[in-house]
């Protein structure tokens, strides 16, 4: 007789758990986690768009080419054991082939005007 065992999770699972704790799952949707580092201050979740997010006004063109990514977007998620997690989004960037003109997705990320995800900007926003 006796309890039976638990099992423990697995590495993957588990951090698809953490991951979806820490960043809001619309966020997950369109980016992948690429690193987290700590501050004395607040903590930085990188995030980076994920492949073959082609922006639309490249859908019908065959040849274009990844260029890097944009500048990265930061907002504030929430916080977590007294220091703010900001979210650092970086966006793919493509170009046509031959060509100068960049091209990438948008997303909302954020409340107009406030740089924090916006389940924190309603919840602060209900608390005033």
């Amino acid at each position: 007789m006796g309890r039976k065992r638990l099992e423990k999770p697995s590495s993957e699972s588990l951090n698809l758990t953490m991951s979806r704790m820490l960043v809001p799952e619309y966020i997950l949707a369109n980016f992948d986690i690429y690193g987290a580092q700590e501050f004395p201050d607040s903590w930085v979740i990188e995030l980076r768009e994920k492949e073959g997010r082609i922006p639309s006004e490249l859908c019908d063109c065959q040849e274009f080419v990844f260029d890097g990514y944009c500048n990265p977007t930061e907002t504030l998620s929430h916080s977590f054991s007294l220091k703010p997690i900001y979210l650092k989004a970086y966006r793919r960037r493509y170009k046509r082939a031959g060509e100068d003109k960049h091209y990438s997705n948008d997303y909302d990320l954020s409340l107009k005007g406030v740089k924090m995800v916006p389940s924190m900007g309603i919840f602060l926003k209900e608390e005033d």
